[in-house]
């Protein structure tokens, strides 16, 4: 009888014990929660705040400065294979080019020998058409296609151009001549422009600096000679 309580009082304990197990065991049960809150807030406001205001201020005001000279060019005559029609046109290429150059140093004197470059300007790119100053220009263009003498010294040419002739550096009465042949103008070989450095340095760069005359104003003649050329004269004076 003592036996069997014994027994009995083993199972209980052994049920007990493995209840007891089973409670821990459940306490390692883990709970896989995945909190992550993957909330993709992208705040990125795209504003786009750029004001373009295309406020175009130009005021497009061309002030025409080319002088009438139709008027006061009688006796001018153009070579039929001038790049030119008129006296107006050379003028105002004569004034175009020289304002393209605005931003390169001056030059005072004869080219290449007695002359420098410098920064003072006292001339202005601009000239203003003078019709006293024309009328002398085109007794000279004409006395030279009649057989004189150009006025002035005559500058060294390059090879292929013409020398051009100049008198009266810094002084009131400045004059440069020259002959224009038949469709040479826009070519390596034109003698009258920018291709040329004697016109560059004795007009389209001339300014004494403060050397000589301050001169405003230019005239400008031509003369035909018989082979289709021009002879060109350009006159300044204050």
């Amino acid at each position: 009888m003592s036996q069997k309580i014994l027994i009995l009082l083993v199972a209980v304990a052994f049920i007990a014990a493995w209840s007891a197990g089973c409670d821990d065991e459940s306490a390692y049960a883990g709970s896989d929660s995945d909190s992550d809150s993957d909330s993709d807030s992208d705040s990125d406001s795209d504003s786009d705040s750029d004001s373009d205001t295309d406020s175009d201020t130009d005021s497009d005001t061309d002030s025409d400065t080319d002088s009438d000279t139709d008027s006061d060019t009688d006796g001018a005559t153009i070579g039929s294979g001038s790049n030119f029609s008129s006296v107006e046109e050379m003028f105002n290429a004569a004034n175009a080019t020289t304002e393209s150059y605005a931003s390169h140093d001056r030059y005072a004197g004869f080219p290449f020998t007695t002359g420098y470059y410098h920064s003072d300007v006292t001339w202005p790119y601009t000239k203003t058409w003078d019709a006293a100053a024309a009328a002398t220009a085109q007794a000279e263009a004409d006395a030279v296609v009649g057989g004189a003498t150009p006025s002035g010294t005559e500058t060294f040419n390059n090879p292929g151009q013409l020398p051009v002739y100049i008198a009266g550096t810094n002084t009131a009465a400045y004059t440069l001549g020259g002959q224009e042949r038949p469709g040479s103008f826009t070519t390596e070989t034109c003698t009258l422009c920018n291709a040329n450095p004697f016109m560059r340095m004795g007009l389209y760069y001339q300014d004494p600096g403060g050397a000589g005359p301050v001169l405003t104003k230019m005239g400008v003649g031509a003369a035909a000679m018989s082979d289709g050329s021009t002879w060109w004269v350009f006159h300044l004076v204050p």
